[in-house]
């Protein structure tokens, strides 16, 4: 009985995707070159890098708007309160 053996999943492209959950952008750019090494190294793993670049870009937009919002809020509520000018 013969087996063929697993590829191995590509490490690069399982950190991504972990990082894509804290770090976004760090998400993005291990599950890219994640993905780079699976296309040369025929290692497993494309759903993970894929994942990880589309979780690492969404929480990277989340995180843009997020701090566009704050700081327009944190503006307008210290010029409200005089302390900017």
């Amino acid at each position: 009985m013969t087996t063929n053996p697993v590829p191995r999943t590509n490490t690069l492209a399982l950190i991504g995707f972990i990082a894509a959950f804290m770090i976004p952008i760090v998400g993005v750019v291990l599950g890219a070159m994640g993905r780079k090494q699976i296309t040369s190294s025929g290692e497993a793993g494309r759903g993970l890098a894929r994942a990880a670049i589309i979780i690492g870009i969404a929480g990277t937009l989340f995180q843009v708007v997020f701090f566009a919002v704050w700081l327009t809020l944190m503006t307008a509520g210290l010029s409200q309160s005089g302390l900017l000018g």
